[in-house]
């Protein structure tokens, strides 16, 4: 018969027994409680906080712009603040909503008084997401220079994805809040003049380390392009995400030393999702997720994903009360069936089609050249020999008579056939397929567009959860969640191989309520694009690259 525990077990066990129970609480009454919604002005002046809405509902996009929708009875004094335009002193409407930790905030597009068929009248505002702001922000060819002379034609950067786009990004902030070659917002304020103080800029960047950058190296270029339309392939294909949080009055400062203003815009990039530093992309329920990092081939064209031993156990995992998870260790993952916290699910599979890439049209700069001067050099020589007669030199009759027959012969064409995917496809197949956009083979434009005709082809997989809050996982960050926007989460999926997880990253989340309803998030991990034509995307990035090349002065 086993002794009985002593009595300071037994207390040490009761004690724990109710910590859970209160933490268990606390995390209720969090999730449940109604979101903390601040309403400004242009100025950043706090105008009042809503605890009357009728009904909300805020998206947060990754690397986009979601929306705002709050919804006012009419007589309510924000609501007539909001409608009378010619009363504020600044037109702009401010707004953040705070909940688990997160922080939406945006800017008011539009504001409209509705009258129903009840006679009850409501007054509903659109927001915008901060990170409209980086669709406002153009990427100057030299940001240093006025706009009436800008050399080079084209901005260009090489190096980590994350350094280079918060770099391009800083350049034109501080192009915009110094004012440099344009009249600052109060020409009377000398201080507003050539102003390097960040404590009174309205929009910051992130400091970041070069040299401690780890992320996917990139080359950026703009030519007043916005920063959005320049940064939107290098941020998905290395999987970083743009986080836009405003800086208010009381918050931890967003860097150790940070000075800045009420109401500063701070615009970081930062990697959850580890896909190139080491994750997982699933796994199995018995064997556990697969500890994963993306690796490019030799030649630079295809990458793959190489299986990494267990990493370490993430110690945060060990420490009581603690919230969150690690890109490294993606932990979090839904099963499906009948009791499940998921509500709705979709997963689409497409397989990949050519094994063949084919593009070009056009010699390489110097081809065509080379020959026409071998053609005329010939033709002189030729003229010059003594044959009893005197010929003027004949080399520029016959270049024009043989030019229509030797331009773009040789090296206009450049064909890849990728080992990788042939041997998965099997015997019978689709062969090849023509990326178009770069139209002279061996160049920097022909690699890009080899490259993009392997992704316009790949194999794709389209997953999108709408999951319930506190099913049991909490969503929030700040460590007032489990997950938030951009982390990777895993899901097993009902009607596929048993107990298989797919792990996703969070593309977007939806926090919606309305009068009398607990506040609920709307989760979609994974994207569209498996339903989505590749091919067009793939094309229009591509263009953009021949764009790029093209103000440059380069030849494609």
């Amino acid at each position: 018969m086993s002794a009985p525990a002593d009595q300071q077990t037994l207390d040490r066990v009761e004690e724990i027994y109710r910590d859970a129970v209160a933490a268990r609480g606390l995390r209720k009454d969090l999730r449940i409680a109604q979101p903390l919604i601040r309403l400004w002005d242009g100025d950043w002046n706090l105008r009042g906080i809503s605890r009357a809405e009728v009904e909300a509902d805020f998206k947060w996009l990754l690397n986009e712009s979601g929306t705002g929708r709050l919804v006012l009875p009419a007589e309510h004094y924000l609501a007539r603040w909001i409608m009378d335009t010619s009363a504020r002193s600044t037109q702009n409407v401010h707004i953040t909503v705070d909940k688990d930790g997160a922080r939406w905030s945006g800017r008011m597009k539009y504001a409209t008084l509705q009258k129903t068929e009840t006679g009850q009248r409501h007054v509903v505002v659109q927001f915008m997401h901060d990170y409209e702001e980086l669709k406002w922000i153009q990427v100057w060819s030299n940001p240093f220079l006025p706009a009436a002379v800008q050399f080079p034609r084209v901005f260009m950067l090489a190096g980590p994805s994350k350094w280079c786009l918060k770099l391009a990004l800083f350049l034109n902030v501080l192009r915009k809040e110094a004012s440099l070659w344009a009249l600052p917002d109060d020409p009377l304020d000398p201080g507003q003049w050539l102003n390097l103080d960040q404590s009174t800029w309205s929009m910051v960047v992130a400091p970041s380390d070069f040299l401690t950058d780890t992320s996917v190296w990139t080359v950026l270029s703009s030519r007043w392009k916005t920063w959005h339309d320049m940064a939107e392939h290098t941020l998905a294909d290395a999987q970083l995400m743009v986080t836009c949080r405003r800086f208010l009055d009381g918050d931890q400062p967003p860097w150790e030393g940070a000075n800045l203003r009420h109401g500063c815009l701070v615009f970081d990039v930062v990697d959850k999702s580890g896909y190139y530093s080491g994750t997982s992309e699933g796994g199995t329920l018995f064997d556990g997720l697969v500890h994963t990092v993306a690796r490019f081939t030799d030649d630079m064209r295809e990458q793959t994903a190489e299986i990494l031993p267990d990493p370490d156990f993430p110690p945060e995992y060990d420490q009581p009360g603690w919230l969150g998870t690690r890109p490294a260790s993606p932990w979090v993952v839904y099963r499906d069936g009948d009791y499940t916290g998921i509500e709705t699910a979709e997963f689409t599979v497409r397989p990949a089609t050519a094994v063949q890439i084919n593009c070009g049209g056009r010699s390489p700069v110097g081809v065509n050249e080379a020959i026409s001067s071998a053609v005329q050099m010939v033709g002189n020589l030729t003229s010059t020999i003594s044959i009893g007669v005197s010929l003027p030199p004949m080399g520029g009759v016959l270049d024009t008579l043989l030019k229509p027959l030797y331009t773009d012969t040789l090296l206009a064409w450049m064909s890849f056939k990728s080992p990788l995917r042939a041997p998965r496809m099997g015997w019978s197949h689709y062969f090849e397929y023509f990326q178009p956009g770069a139209d002279r083979a061996y160049s920097l434009s022909s690699l890009v567009a080899l490259r993009m005709g392997l992704w316009a082809t790949r194999a794709q997989h389209g997953h999108k959860l709408t999951v319930a809050d506190g099913a049991p996982y909490l969503i929030g960050e700040n460590g007032q969640g489990h997950y938030f926007l951009g982390d990777r989460i895993g899901s097993t999926v009902a009607g596929l191989p048993r107990g298989h997880i797919y792990v996703e990253q969070v593309s977007a989340l939806e926090l919606s309520w309305k009068r009398g309803v607990t506040p609920a998030w709307k989760v979609t991990i994974g994207n569209d694009d498996a339903t989505a034509d590749p091919v067009v995307k793939a094309m229009k990035y591509v263009q953009r690259i021949m764009s790029d090349l093209h103000d440059l002065g380069v030849s494609a």
